[in-house]
């Protein structure tokens, strides 16, 4: 079974975290896909050269300078520190961006309410680039920089990416990594929301920002023939729970 995990950039800030995925992915009987974001990491370096960060829906607003950020942490230091860290727990893990092999390829993403400046979405994936990967069991790591029809890079969210590459590949599950244990509605976590639900928690603002950005990649997912999606913390991920997504 094909399994993609999405890591969020908040998550690797905490290292106790990071070093328990690496255990857990050590013990997974097939190597995982694993895409990953940076925003925390990326937030902090805009902060420290004054550039403001700005968001539409969840979705961070990327021009041209902030794009030269983008790129510098998700290719450079999140991907490189993911890749250490399972490396040194004995797994064996190479890292990958959307230019490599031409790995992952976008158009500029629309949004109601704004523009998002050069965020992308996925048009294509090289599914069997990462097949073969797979197939020497070695995990492949996934920094959501994508390449445009003008050769230039896009931002990609990382649940998007998480989606739409475990479509790409013919995934059977694809898991979103965070740091609770599910959906949560009045402090409780759902086992289980349908597209209906989905849509109602985030028109009543119980789902916002990056869960209601995760629940979105989750129906993209299954829509593009995905069979499960899964939004859970650590040891959901590993005791097999967390909320299900469903059509």
């Amino acid at each position: 079974m094909i399994n993609v995990l999405k890591i969020g950039g908040n998550q690797l800030d905490d290292p106790a975290f990071i070093a328990g995925m690496a255990q857990v992915v050590r013990r997974m009987a097939e190597p995982p896909v694993i895409v990953h974001g940076g925003g925390k990491a990326i937030k902090a370096l805009q902060q420290k050269l004054g550039i403001q960060t700005r968001t539409i829906g969840g979705l961070r607003v990327t021009d041209a300078e902030t794009l030269e950020l983008v790129v510098m942490v998700l290719c450079g230091l999140s991907n490189s520190a993911l890749v250490a860290a399972l490396v040194n727990a004995g797994v064996e893990a190479q890292g990958f961006n959307g230019a490599d092999r031409g790995l992952l390829r976008a158009r500029q993403m629309t949004h109601p309410d704004g523009d998002l400046g050069r965020v992308g979405q996925i048009v294509a994936v090289r599914g069997d680039v990462i097949r073969e990967v797979l197939t020497a069991k070695i995990v492949p790591v996934i920094a959501p920089v994508s390449l445009g029809e003008d050769g230039g890079f896009y931002n990609v969210n990382a649940d998007q990416a998480a989606g739409a590459i475990a479509a790409g590949i013919g995934a059977e599950q694809v898991v979103f990594l965070t740091d609770v244990p599910g959906v949560l509605h009045d402090g409780q976590g759902l086992d289980r929301v349908t597209q209906a639900d989905a849509r109602q928690l985030i028109a009543a603002g119980v789902a916002k920002d990056g869960m209601a950005v995760k629940l979105e990649a989750a129906l993209n997912a299954l829509s593009g023939g995905v069979q499960r999606a899964v939004i859970t913390n650590l040891d959901g991920l590993e005791r097999g729970i967390g909320t299900v997504v469903s059509m």
